[in-house]
């Protein structure tokens, strides 16, 4: 039985040290700990300028001027904010697409005070009255901000969204990251207990669940929708993934239920029935998201969001009266799980859509982290291939694209191939300079590098490429000059680097070479016209990488109908 909290389980073993290296399918493979020192990392998000940030749990984030930088700046501390325990803490972290000309960081944390009141700190940052038991738990909300980087300050924080109902420590929110629509992703689990079958039966009276009809709460929040009707006002945000608009916290325009007369929470959701999507990622190009639920009793799941527009729209998991495509027994009894029973488990308001990829727990398992590798260096059985972590169990599987598709493909359950294992507490995998797979090492404190060599004699790490205006130059405005600079590149082995610009956005570095570069960007018959510069940094061995960025034209407006695209 899943009866424990797997973040609790992984930190109480953080301070240990293991020595026992990664093993790969071949010893081409290798791992490099570019970044440590870290106290409980979370995320990691790489900016095109080859500036590299980090998130702890108790709610510091580091800015790296690049990957050799050995004295980061800590830019924020958001700590005094945070419930940091357990399952809880600053867990999610990501940048503005076009960072750092847009110089903004969005965080997801939970937050030590909300819904009832607003003023942290509600608990205790590392305890919990009532945290495992039958009481009535530390009910906290959580919180979706946007800061401001400003030099080496990221403040001015604006509160773009604050819900989720968290009474137990586990299954707090999780992931954040954008879309390839520019709008923002996010989840959080179902705040309830994971010792036994929660449905609220508990609940707690000085911050009671004002959301959910009566035995309808705990792991059942999760179906919120399902029972909208019995709700006066929103349903919470506990157990979906939500799509919202990064300037306003609004649900973004053509989400499923972007209807007259729905509240402000189902124009949000995009999918439900989840237990803890702790780590999502979105299939690169895409705004389809592949994430990862982390299971109570049997399985540990992979669920696959289609991008919005798609049919069938709206996605319901089934959680808790579903779990890896089978009904839950501690909930099997409870109405709300009968109506989805119905007629060959298809009744309900949505149906429930059964996992992508299911795994049966072992000896304790929790999927912690996904994603996809699209670089040109891995062999290419390997492209496109979605992987995935479980730190209880120090692993990593992949699932490959072998019909060259672009996706991967389906599988038996439990069937997916090891790619790694031994000390690999992951909790975020992401992808990185030369499109190597980084993963944030939780225990040991490090940013950890997934490369490959062809020849094992000869290990060559690709070099970090960056590109950022050249001071003076402006990224958006009317046709002008503009001057770029791959400055901040760096290369792991201390070799030379040579550049090639695309400065038209052809795709070929064919305009010019050098560490700088200038261009005239004249107007076009559009209104604005976007242009994708990107510079290719290769070292003295041939291995390189890209750094791209964007900037925008606009020509005179005079005569037109006064209307200023923004974008």
């Amino acid at each position: 039985m899943k009866h424990f909290c797997w973040i609790a389980v992984l930190f109480a073993v953080a301070v240990a040290s293991h020595a026992t290296a990664q093993v790969y399918p071949t010893t081409n493979f290798r791992t490099t700990n570019p970044l440590s020192g870290r106290s409980l990392p979370v995320q990691v998000r790489f900016a095109h300028d080859g500036r590299v940030f980090v998130a702890e749990k108790a709610g510091k984030i580091w800015m790296y001027d690049n990957l050799l930088d050995a004295e980061p700046q800590q830019i924020a501390d958001i700590g005094a904010m945070v419930h940091s325990f357990q399952d809880r803490g600053l867990l999610g972290l990501d940048l503005d697409p076009r960072f750092p000309e847009r110089p903004y960081l969005y965080v997801l944390y939970s937050y030590n005070g909300g819904l009832f009141d607003d003023v942290a700190p509600r608990w205790p940052i590392n305890t919990c009255a009532n945290s495992t038991g039958q009481g009535g738990g530390c009910v906290i909300s959580g919180r979706l901000s946007r800061l401001t980087l400003d030099g080496n300050v990221a403040g001015d924080e604006r509160v773009l969204l604050e819900d989720w109902y968290q009474q137990y420590p586990s299954h707090s929110i999780g992931t954040v990251r954008f879309g390839a629509d520019g709008y923002l992703y996010v989840g959080g689990g179902d705040g309830a207990s994971y010792n036994f079958g929660d449905w609220g039966q508990h609940g707690n009276a000085t911050w009671p669940d004002q959301r959910s009809p009566v035995s309808q709460g705990g792991a059942l929040r999760s179906q919120g929708l399902e029972v909208e009707a019995q709700v006066t006002g929103q349903v919470w945000l506990n157990g979906t993934i939500a799509r919202i608009d990064p300037q306003t916290g609004a649900g973004a325009s053509g989400n499923p239920l972007d209807l007259p007369g729905a509240s402000d929470n189902a124009r949000r959701i995009i999918a439900y029935g989840l237990r803890n999507p702790f780590r999502f990622t979105l299939r690169p190009g895409t705004s389809e998201v592949w994430l990862g639920d982390v299971g109570w009793n049997q399985w540990e799941e992979i669920n696959v969001i289609p991008e919005v527009g798609n049919a069938p729209g709206l996605r319901n998991f089934g959680w808790p009266c579903f779990e890896g495509g089978v009904q839950t027994g501690s909930y099997t009894g409870r109405p709300l799980c009968q109506a989805l029973y119905a007629n060959g488990n298809t009744g309900g308001r949505t149906p429930v859509t059964m996992p992508f990829y299911a795994y049966v727990h072992t000896s304790g398992n929790s999927i912690s982290g996904l994603g996809f590798y699209t670089g040109e260096r891995y062999p290419a059985e390997y492209r496109n291939a979605l992987f995935f972590a479980d730190a209880i169990v120090n692993r990593i599987w992949v699932i490959k694209d072998g019909n060259e598709d672009g996706i991967p493909d389906a599988t038996a359950n439990s069937s997916a191939m090891v790619f790694a294992q031994n000390n690999l507490p992951v909790v975020d995998i992401t992808d990185g300079p030369a499109g190597d797979l980084f993963f944030v090492n939780i225990n040991n404190g490090r940013i950890s590098r997934i490369s490959w060599d062809a020849d094992t004699a000869n290990r060559n790490l690709a070099p970090s490429a960056a590109i950022a205006l050249a001071t003076g130059s402006l990224a958006d405005g009317p046709a002008r000059t503009i001057a770029f600079t791959a400055g901040n590149s760096i290369d792991p082995d201390n070799e030379s680097i040579s550049y090639a610009w695309d400065l038209d956005g052809d795709g070929e570095f064919d305009d010019t070479t050098g560490t700088t570069a200038t261009s005239e960007y004249g107007a076009e018959p559009e209104a604005l016209r976007e242009v994708s510069v990107s510079v290719r940094a290769t070292d003295a061995r041939g291995a390189s990488d890209v750094a791209r960025m964007v900037i925008t034209v606009s020509y005179d407006l005079l005569f037109a109908d006064g209307f200023d695209p923004v974008r």
